[in-house]
This record gives C-alpha cells, structure tokens and sequence, in this order.
C-alpha cells in the first residue's frame, strides 16, 4: 500500500468499530419530529433531502458516459457546476403526482428485450499466474444460479455497469429464467413459491423499504415508486434501463430489497469517521461489528486494499471530488483515504448484512442482488463479507457473476483506459481473473532474508456472463 494510509491505520481503523460499537457507551439521540411516524398514511415516506451542490455518484456516470462515447465534455463541466435535480417531497397520502419532477421518457416503455449471453466459469488456480476459463452452457448456467447448496438459501451477485441497457436487460432475463427453474423445481408447498425469491438493489437506499413493499403490492405505479425513492436525485441513473427489472418483479410478485446505505448516514462517515455516525445507525449496517473488524485484518483483505480502493480514491482525487460527501455536501478538507476506506467498506458491510438478514428469515430463498461491478469483484467486496456472515453455521450458499466485464473492470481505476478495446466485453480471456496476495511468510532473523512465502489468489469472480 501507499504511503497514504499505512496499513497499520487501516487495522486502527477496523478495530476503532469494535470499541466503537460493542464497548462505548453513547446516549441515544432522540428522534426529530421529521422521523416521527405519520399516524395518517401507511407509507412512511422519509422527508430528508441531500444538499443540493455537487452529487459525486452524478459526477462520475457523467464521467463513465463519456469514456464511453455516450457525452460530451460539456456535460462533464455541466455536472461539475450544476447541483442536482430538485425533486419537490411528496407527501404519500396524496393521490395528485402533479408535482412529479420526472423525465418525459419516464411515460415511454420500453419493448421487451431477451438478451442471449454466453457464461464462463473461473477456475482459481494458485500455482499458476491465470485462472482457468471455462465456458459453460446457458441453461447449465441458469440452473446452477437457481440452485442452493442446501435447504438454507443463499444469494447470487449480479455485477454490472450502471450505464449499461445490456447488463440491465441481462438481469431482468436471469431473474425471469431463474424464477421458472426455482417454480419448476421447487413446489408452491415446499418452498412457498415466489415469496422464497428476492431481488437486492443496491439502487435504492434501506429507508426506502416501505415504498419498494408498496409497489409489488400494487398500491402504488412505477412512477410514483421512482419519485419516492428520490431515483433521480439519490441515484442518477437512467431509470429506464432498469423498468424491465422492476416490472418482472412486480409480475412475479418478487418482494424487492433495498439494500445501500442511506446518502446521510454515509456523509457523516466520510466527513467524521466512524465515531461521528450514533452506535445505532452504525448498528444498522455492521451487525457484526467483530467479524467487520477480523475481515479487514486478513492478508487478501490488504490486497484488495492496493488493487482496488486505493486506485479509485486516487481517481476521485485527480477528478477533484474529494470535497464532496456521496450526499454532495461540500467539506473544507479533502477527504483522507481513512474516510474514504470508511465509507467504502460501511457501503459493502451495509449491502451484505442486508442480503444476509433476509436470507436468515427466509430458509431456502434465494437473493439475487443487482450491484455494481466494483462491490463484486475480487471476492472482497459484497460477496466475502456475505460468506464471512454466513460462515459461522456453514449455511447460505453464494455465487458471485460479473456481466459483460472489460479490461478497464478487472485492472485497478485509470491504470488501462488507453489500451486499444480496453473497455470491451468481446475478450473474456484479456482480463485480470485472479489476484494473488501473500498468506504467510516468514524471514531469517540473522540475514533478512525470506525462509518462505505462501501465496493465495482472489478469483475476479465465480462467473462472467457475456451478453
């Protein structure tokens, strides 16, 4: 690791949220009339709103789009100056969604789209620099997706590109398909039926859970759903590409889970630390605030550290969005990689104790979680710390899937954008599939010199799908 942030800070850190948590006595802040339940509607609608200057999730779709040939350099300037979308608060016993600030597209649907898609398997392999790529049949593939170890469940990780219609139109397939596996094989007796199936979205914040119940209960439309989970302004991206996941979900009345860390909660831990965010919202996400500090202590941990965070917060510095929380609130510092680390790491902690707490309710059921690339990539985002919570009674199964991922996925931020095909998904073969750490090793007290040295690979993912 850099000399920015010594890896014996990182394990200060991880273990400042034990002491944090499990041994500090804090008071419990009391509630603001703004959180306080409205006796008059069954819809909890939360009415905190993000500061309005610049929205760094906003910033760097605008920045993917035009590595991508879809904006203009303007449009970069353009979210760097502008704040974000206003979206007037709706209150949720109104039935007028006048006042909706939405796109015109927002009306449009899009036609159904069936992708068709090739799946790899990756093979681990320590004592050789690559792992081994296997192709496997679709339908193999679909069926080994809608299948657990056991009677105990489990979750699979859909990585994708936020910008990407392709990806999204792939997800929507993959649940639709995995659904009817799971349907065929499963009876409505055995296994409850639908019910045992989820859908984890890292685009809508945990706040929100209440308005997701709504829309597959049918009380409220998809645009009403949109507007209140402030899509538009806490997440950005286009809401078009994902309607078809949520109308499959909906028709097959699959519960959704909203999985990311709410904007305010993530602000404080990027401006103060862990310390400045009340035990009890800090609760919410690190249940296992042991295990949390454990995982971060292993060797592949420090690896993943070097190979994947600290590269992206050094894109985040050339870029200049240091000063800005994920919420858009300007600091008057820029942000220390510590903050930085702390916020990442909250994020992957938050969607996988999610996940894991579903899982544990519902015996047998399967979540698909749809999150970026970047949280499933390397083991040690989302995916090992589910396993890690998962681990202790040996019960959830978990499979991790990459879609259509490029050069510029598997290497760390800005190290490859000039390479020729670089952010093509035609080459499964080019990209990084494992990453190898060091386990252990031990040196010769008298010369310095290493005695031995055992090394361990982190496999890119389970399974890459090419559509």
């Amino acid at each position: 690791m850099s000399s920015k942030c010594g890896w014996w800070k990182i394990q200060l850190l991880v273990l400042s949220v034990t002491y944090h948590i499990c041994i500090q006595d804090r008071s419990v802040e009391a509630l603001s009339p703004l959180h306080q339940p409205n006796p008059n509607s069954k819809i909890q609608v939360p009415t905190k709103s993000l500061h309005e200057q610049v929205n760094r999730r906003s910033v760097l779709g605008t920045i993917v789009s035009f590595a991508t040939g879809i904006a203009s350099t303007g449009s970069i300037q353009e979210a760097l100056a502008e704040p974000p979308l206003k979206l007037p608060l709706l209150q949720s016993n109104s039935s007028d969604d006048s006042t909706t600030t939405l796109s015109a597209a927002s009306s449009k649907r899009t036609n159904s789209r069936t992708p068709t898609f090739d799946a790899y398997y990756i093979t681990p392999d320590e004592s050789n620099v690559r792992s081994k790529l296997d192709k496997i049949d679709s339908q193999q593939f679909l069926q080994q997706m809608a299948s657990v170890k056991n009677k105990s469940g489990g979750a699979v990780w859909l990585g994708e590109h936020h910008n990407s219609a392709a990806d999204h139109d792939f997800q929507a397939t993959f649940i639709r398909e995995v659904h009817k596996h799971r349907q065929k094989h499963f009876s409505q007796k055995s296994n409850g039926g639908s019910n045992m199936m989820a859908i984890g979205l890292e685009q809508v914040q945990q706040e929100f859970q209440p308005i997701l119940d709504a829309y597959i209960d049918g009380k409220i439309s998809l645009d009403r759903m949109r507007f209140m989970v402030q899509w538009d302004k806490r997440w950005t991206w286009s809401f078009e590409n994902y309607q078809s996941i949520f109308e499959t979900a909906k028709q097959l009345r699959i519960p959704l889970l909203a999985l990311n860390v709410d904007s305010e909660d993530l602000s404080i831990v990027e401006k103060e630390g862990y310390p400045g965010l009340p035990k009890e919202r800090l609760r919410k996400y690190i249940k296992d605030p042991r295990g949390f500090s454990e995982f971060a202590l292993e060797p592949d941990f420090q690896s993943y550290v070097d190979y994947v965070i600290q590269p992206s917060y050094e894109l985040h510095q050339r870029m200049g969005l240091l000063r800005y929380t994920m919420a858009g609130e300007r600091m008057e510092e820029e942000m220390t990689f510590r903050r930085f680390l702390s916020g990442r790491i909250l994020w992957d902690e938050g969607m996988a104790s999610g996940a894991f707490s579903w899982c544990a309710k519902n015996p047998g059921g399967l979540l698909i979680g749809l999150v970026g690339a970047d949280h499933v990539k390397f083991k040690n985002g989302i995916p090992g710390r589910f396993s890690r919570m998962a681990s202790k009674e040996n019960l959830l199964d978990c499979k991790s899937v990459v879609i259509n991922p490029t050069l510029i996925d598997s290497r760390p931020s800005g190290s490859v954008a000039s390479i020729p095909t670089s952010d093509l998904a035609e080459y499964p073969e080019r990209i990084t599939l494992q990453l190898r750490y060091v386990k252990s090793s031990s040196v010769n007290p008298e010369t310095g010199l290493a005695l031995e040295r055992k090394e361990g690979v982190l496999p890119f993912s389970d399974y890459v799908v090419l559509t």
